[in-house]
């Protein structure tokens, strides 16, 4: 059951209609403040949109999430056989991690040389994939869904090369097209530059104040719990999970 947060899910709207002053919404917060919930919801409600949700936390390079973006978009009907056919010509390369690694120089320019032919061929791969993306927007129609939606869970989970590169390329290519919306959360997020920071607003998601919990109890229709909800506000720190996982005891109890 989704509470509250009528305020980020109106803003979400707003980005996602025409014209909006913001392309990118970034949702921070502690661990539990209910980050993905939210972005579940706003998939669920915009599902009139082409919607790619990618799961950072899980993912670990950055072809990883192009992958998953170009299969989840192909099976919403945009067709993606450019992309497919670049990404078979490169093949998967892998990228090197040098965390904790000890090499002779020979073996180093080895892999900075695989590194760097690997960052160009993502670059390449996120140029295509995002104009299939842009291209399918043209003429999208004056319904509600007006454009592709990429949403991106988990920043703050996922390895710093991939965090760079999410920062630094494909978010600005992504935001450059004007027609892309992206929800991203973390418990940080990224800091875009010029010109992009103009097209993000970045939302810090408060927990729970004692009269949402009252409405969640009402709701639920939870009678002993009446009255009762600055005490279960405070005891759990109005962070959204710890308070469903408490009345969760309730429901499966009645």
């Amino acid at each position: 059951m989704h509470v509250d947060r009528a305020e980020q899910l109106a803003d979400a709207a707003r980005v996602i209609s025409d014209g909006a002053p913001h392309r990118a919404l970034f949702f921070e917060g502690d661990e539990g403040i209910g980050k993905t919930a939210l972005l579940i919801e706003l998939h669920q409600r915009h599902g009139d949109s082409t919607v790619c949700h990618v799961d950072l936390a899980t993912t670990w390079a950055a072809f990883d999430v192009l992958n998953r973006i170009c299969w989840q978009a192909s099976g919403q009907g945009i067709a993606m056989d450019s992309f497919r056919a670049l990404k078979q010509r490169y093949g998967e390369v892998p990228t090197v991690n040098f965390h904790g690694m000890s090499m002779d120089r020979s073996h180093l320019d080895i892999a900075l040389s695989v590194n760097a032919d690997r960052e160009t061929q993502n670059s390449a791969m996120s140029d295509e994939l995002v104009a299939r993306l842009a291209e399918s927007a043209t003429g999208s129609g004056s319904g509600s869904g007006s454009g592709p939606i990429v949403v991106l869970d988990g920043f703050d989970r996922c390895e710093p090369p991939l965090q760079r590169w999410i920062s630094t390329s494909f978010l600005p290519d992504l935001l450059a097209t004007r027609r892309i919306t992206v929800f991203l959360a973390g418990r940080s997020v990224p800091s875009l530059s010029h010109p992009y920071a103009g097209a993000v607003r970045n939302l810090i998601l408060p927990p729970f104040d004692a009269a949402t919990v009252q409405e969640w109890i009402d709701l639920v229709g939870i009678e002993e719990l009446k009255g009762s909800a600055e005490e279960l506000c405070s005891r759990l720190d109005g962070l959204p999970s710890a308070i469903s996982e408490f009345l969760s005891h309730f429901t499966r109890e009645g």
